[in-house]
């Protein structure tokens, strides 16, 4: 149950809120002014909090400081009168992550708490536990070695490795255990960018610089800066950016698009790739110079057919993490299951593994997760129950059969919303109505 604190001397304001709020589910508690507001960030320990900006003792920004002095990851919601529209907003600068104005909506609070809590958790999320989640087979010990000797120094890190080996992961890992740990951690996915975009991306823009840009928009670097950029992909950033890009490194300046002046930035790389960048250097696809700048120092990430000892670890954690998002506890591997996932190669490595254990827990009628829930995509040995049954050991009939019943699953678990099954399932929605064809169902 999410904790929400309310801070507001308007006694009716308070008590509507937190009657609209318990309505939804969520844990309240109440404060009237600056200080007892304070006492119960510490005691309480909310996860939102809502805030008025006048207060008889304290205003906003003073209350909005100490309370991210106390936890920098609780999500603050300030309430305004219309004409104090400008305060908020200067709130908003200083960490605050949303305002609005009474008389308010019931159904605009709702859905902000909704998001802003949600982001929270996925922000929660990447704050690794790596005794909880890594594992401690040696091939991970030495990556976890490496990233402990530079990762307070203010150097490049090349991360290389296959996809779903967890770069991103590794990469906040570096990010939370240096000197910018409280700064942003920005993502960049550039195969995902059009060759025609990555500058506005990377640098930004002004408005008018060119067709479409309505508005300013600021770029990777500026979002990043006194943080780290997380650069995924790096090969394939176009040769056409690289002179640029290498440019911004030494300098450690940008430009934006349709923007005569240049500004400052100090951002942290960190790049990665699924390939070996060598064939790159050869094919004179990727600059030799911009090579050795980020090139400073290389972590070799394992596959996770590499460190077959983590994965009982790692998937008791996927199970934890995943069945309390479904709504079922006290899940538990039987020890076929284990074998199972021991045997498998998993080409897709961790992120394989995370979608594998998804699919077995909306499969599982039971708290038991056995070898017929964890749909593989190569061909297991499978144990029947029923030796009678044995006369039909048709792959195709046993994966259609399985296939059919996590779908039933997760419609029912989505209430029916076809788009909202096909995302737990991690498919496009018109492949889900392509199966629910294919099936007749």
């Amino acid at each position: 149950m999410h904790r929400i604190l309310i801070i507001d001397d308007d006694k009716f304001v308070n008590l509507t809120l937190s009657k609209l709020l318990k309505k939804e589910g969520y844990e309240t508690r109440s404060a009237y002014n600056g200080k007892s507001g304070i006492y119960e960030t510490q005691h309480f320990q909310p996860e939102l909090v809502l805030l008025d900006f006048k207060l008889p003792d304290l205003n906003g920004f003073q209350i909005l400081e100490k309370i991210k002095k106390i936890n920098s990851s609780i999500v603050v919601i300030m309430i305004t009168s219309f004409g104090e529209i400008r305060r908020a907003v200067n709130a908003i600068k200083l960490g605050a992550y949303d305002f609005f104005t009474k008389p308010f909506d019931n159904n605009e609070i709702l859905a902000v708490i909704k998001k802003a809590l949600s982001i929270r958790k996925k922000e929660k999320e990447t704050q690794i536990n790596i005794k909880e989640m890594m594992g401690n087979s040696e091939p991970l010990q030495n990556v976890l070695q490496n990233i402990e000797r530079v990762a307070d120094k203010d150097i490049t890190v090349f991360l290389e490795g296959e996809t779903g080996t967890g770069k991103e992961l590794f990469a906040r890992m570096v990010h939370q255990n240096s000197k910018r740990k409280e700064k942003p951690f920005v993502t960049v996915d550039c195969g995902a960018i059009p060759e025609t975009l990555f500058e506005s991306e990377l640098f930004g823009h002004r408005k008018g610089a060119f067709t479409g840009a309505m508005n300013d928009k600021k770029g990777k670097f500026a979002l990043a800066n006194e943080g780290t950029l997380f650069l995924d992909e790096i090969n394939s950033l176009p040769m056409s950016m690289q002179p640029k890009f290498l440019r911004v490194l030494q300098e450690n300046e940008i430009q934006r698009l349709g923007d005569e002046n240049t500004v400052k930035v100090n951002v942290r790389i960190i790049a990665a790739s699924n390939s070996n960048i060598y064939e790159d250097l050869k094919k004179t696809n990727f600059r030799e110079d911009l090579f050795y700048r980020i090139y400073e120092f290389k972590i070799d990430l394992p596959t996770l057919h590499q460190r077959k000892d983590d994965i009982p670890i790692i998937a008791r954690y996927f199970l934890n993490e995943i069945s309390e998002d479904y709504d079922k506890t006290d899940l538990e591997f039987s020890p076929k299951a284990i074998k199972t996932l021991l045997d498998y190669p998993f080409p897709g490595n961790i992120r394989e593994l995370k979608n594998i254990i998804k699919r077995a827990i909306l499969l599982t009628d039971s708290n038991l997760i056995e070898p017929e829930h964890l749909l593989l995509k190569n061909i297991r040995n499978i144990e029947l129950d029923n030796e009678d049954e044995t006369d039909d050991l048709s792959l195709e009939k046993f994966t259609d059969k399985a296939e059919i019943k996590i779908i039933k699953k997760a419609l029912e678990k989505a209430k029916y919303n076809k788009s909202d099954a096909a995302g737990l399932l991690g498919i496009s929605r018109s492949q889900f109505y392509k199966k629910l064809e294919k099936f007749g169902l």
